[in-house]
């Protein structure tokens, strides 16, 4: 009888396979177009944030040798390179796919087929878990969808490929309440395998669930050894394979970030269908404010209708009792794990259409423990999820087969018509994802003459640089780079960078082996003031500013036009200049005050660049607004003032008086009218270094104002 019964349900999961595998093959081709499906074709996957990091770092990691960890990837990112693991990479297919580079297309891409195999698994898993309680293929099929037809879902396949693995999610709900237990251990230690490979939100998601159904182990059986021994194989187990593919080559305070509390849902972030400059994902519903990217998790209308509708069905009848006495009691101990996600992805900022209703603060060492993993609002999946499975079940077992396949068709129709225009509004277009292929020979003469490619200023999640140079760098061939995405950049090794570069440009030397391409125009205007009488090129190609070592003698008239045009900027006296990140005054040196006025120096040295060619007084008096690091507290914490390199004044930070309002005199030279103020710290410490924040500038002023009278 027991073979019987299992022939039938292989039988019945085989042919569910096949209808899944062509709906999930169809829904690929109209979500991805067709001309993107193919392992060749990778130009819609540049020229867009993390989709196009993912392609970039397998690229570089596909065309490097071996190395241990497996996943290292040392040419995407020179100093501040890790692994594929924190490059929005899918690390099991990058492993897989490696293996088999010498058949497989040099510029290959696997995105595609990773994309079907979520959709088919989504569809598959759940159609497994709601079929194993319902036993009604029908009823089970259509559920399925409502799974699948997850606007936070599909949004996330289009942002961040490794995200959309939310099978995962509904493959810990069928190992926790469907696998015998004696079979559950070795699906757990798969499950953790396959999510490790994955992405790490995944497996703290997995070990979540995992730990509830093992303290309701513990509650029932007073197992307490037998389970605290099996938590330390699956922990010793995840850190052995978080070794092996590259885990620990970053340490964990890199992932340290300030997104606690910001990066959440919103309390109404379930019904919201729209997030801020993008399209809505709702026929019916309106924008609702105070949803973050990392909150998007709007269910659809259709899932709301089945969760009300649920709801008011339990509230009626509240359920037999047989239902409720068994596994599916959402009262049962192990459900725990609901409430605890919940709170995890609102946080201690508690926030309803944008407005702080409770924003508690934490001591600053719990707050950087949990800003490891600061986009809580993904915590929120698990909780959408098995409220929509225990939503379908209390319709299935409170309704006749017949009401319930009918409301779950009408759900999936209203579902379905509310998404549609979202699915049409973000899925790959061909014109929104066709490259334009640059031709300009430079880019040819840096594969062949140069080693490596860096920015001028490097600095984690390289904003619009990155998107539009990785059109450019994918045609490159054997060139490093530092212009990536890093989920988790080493900021002292990045800082030590920075000021590396800016010590060979105050000694007037770049790297042969190097191109350069520039940051701002404050980076271009010092980099003319220091080089213009030197072998080095500048070249304005494909909207970037290049310097090239070396290379003075390859510009073009069009080059030499542009780099003519390039001037340090006048000021007008009494004027007083607010100053903001990438100012027009600012050359090297300087960085972000975390969006606020002002900029802080950073590292030994920092340039002011300015004009006083309308300024007849050759007498003139600059004032400064700044404030020292209040963190640094040395004896040494000493800046000097140069001017046209000359040594101006010297301040003791910690002791001289009067620093909030620095005066420096100097004389406006009338045959050289161009000033540059150079400013030299000593005895510089970062907010890292004394433990208080994970920011590894070493910081010396910041400087909010100036004004010359």
């Amino acid at each position: 009888m027991e073979v019987k019964k299992f022939k039938k349900m292989k039988k019945l999961l085989a042919t569910n396979n096949y209808i899944f595998f062509i709906l999930s093959a169809l829904f690929t081709i109209y979500f991805l177009g067709v001309e993107n499906l193919w392992f060749n074709k990778t130009n819609w996957l540049y020229g867009s944030g993390d989709l196009t990091n993912a392609q970039l770092s397998w690229q570089y990691f596909q065309d490097d040798i071996w190395r241990f960890p497996i996943g290292k990837n040392p040419n995407y990112g020179l100093e501040i390179s890790n692994s594929i693991i924190f490059t929005d990479n899918i690390p099991i297919f990058a492993i897989f796919f490696k293996i088999l580079n010498p058949i497989i297309y040099q510029k290959f891409q696997y995105f595609s087929l990773w994309i079907f195999l979520c959709f088919f698994l989504q569809l598959t898993i759940a159609f497994a878990l709601i079929n194993k309680i319902t036993k009604n293929k029908l009823f089970s099929f259509f559920s399925s969808l409502l799974f699948l037809l997850c606007p936070f879902l599909l949004f996330r396949l289009t942002h961040h490929f490794a995200l959309g693995a939310q099978w995962l999610i509904l493959y810990a709900f069928y190992i926790a309440y469907f696998i015998a237990p004696a079979k559950k251990n070795f699906h757990w230690f798969l499950i953790i395998f396959l999510s490790l490979l994955i992405h790490l939100y995944f497996t703290v998601m997995i070990f979540i669930i995992y730990i509830f159904f093992a303290i309701e182990n513990i509650l029932n059986k007073n197992n307490f050894k037998s389970e605290f021994l099996s938590l330390l194989y699956k922990i010793f187990f995840s850190l052995l394979i978080m070794y092996v593919v590259g885990y620990f080559e970053s340490s964990p305070i890199n992932a340290v970030s300030s997104g606690y509390g910001i990066f959440k849902i919103d309390l109404l972030s379930f019904f919201d269908p729209q997030l801020s400059g993008q399209k809505t994902w709702s026929r019916f519903l309106g924008d609702i404010s105070g949803t973050h990217l990392e909150g998007f998790t709007y269910i659809g209308l259709g899932n709301i209708f089945l969760i009300i509708f649920a709801l008011l069905i339990f509230l009626k009848n509240k359920l037999n009792k047989k239902f409720i006495a068994n596994k599916f009691n959402i009262l049962r101990p192990a459900h725990a794990f609901i409430l605890f996600f919940l709170i995890w992805s609102i946080t201690t900022n508690v926030s309803f259409m944008g407005k702080d209703l409770i924003n508690i603060e934490l001591p600053k060492y719990i707050f950087a423990s949990l800003s490891i993993f600061s986009s809580t609002g993904r915590f929120a999946w698990p909780v959408i999820y098995v409220i929509i499975f225990f939503s379908i079940l209390i319709i299935n077992k409170n309704s006749s087969k017949l009401l319930s396949t009918s409301a779950i068709l009408i759900i999936l129709f209203v579902q379905i018509i509310d998404i549609t225009a979202g699915i049409e509004n973000h899925r790959f277009k061909k014109n929104q994802t066709t490259t334009i292929k640059t031709k300009d020979p430079i880019w040819k003469i840096i594969e062949k003459d140069f080693d490596i490619i860096r920015t001028t200023y490097l600095y984690n999640n390289y904003g619009s640089i990155f998107s539009k140079f990785s059109k450019i760098i994918s045609d490159i061939d054997g060139v490093k780079t530092d212009i990536i995405l890093n989920a988790a950049m080493d900021r002292q090794k990045a800082a030590s960078v920075r000021y590396n570069l800016i010590k060979n440009i105050n000694d007037k030397v770049l790297p042969d082996n190097t191109a350069y391409l520039i940051d701002n125009s404050g980076h271009l205007k010092q980099l003319k003031m220091e080089f213009i009488d030197q072998d080095y090129g500048f070249f304005y190609r494909d909207d970037f500013w290049i310097i090239l070592p070396k290379k003075k003698s390859l510009m073009k008239e069009n080059d030499i036009q542009e780099f003519n045009k390039i001037q340090v900027d006048e000021i007008t006296t009494n004027k007083n200049y607010i100053l903001n990140f990438r100012d027009k005054f600012l050359g090297f040196g300087w960085s972000h005050n975390f969006g606020n006025k002002g900029v802080w120096s950073e590292g030994k040295n920092s340039f002011l660049l300015f004009k006083t060619s309308n300024i007849k007084n050759e007498n003139l008096e600059m004032e400064l607004s700044l404030t020292p690091y209040k963190g640094n507290n040395k004896k040494d914490f000493v800046m000097k003032i140069f001017v046209n390199d000359k040594l101006n004044k010297t301040i003791n930070l910690n002791n001289d008086e009067n620093i909030t309002k620095t005066k420096i005199k100097f004389k406006n030279n009338k045959i050289n009218n161009e000033i540059k103020i150079h400013f030299e710290f000593n005895g510089l410490i970062s907010p890292y270094d004394i433990f208080e924040s994970p920011d590894a500038r070493k910081l010396g002023v910041l400087l909010t104002s100036f004004i010359v009278k």
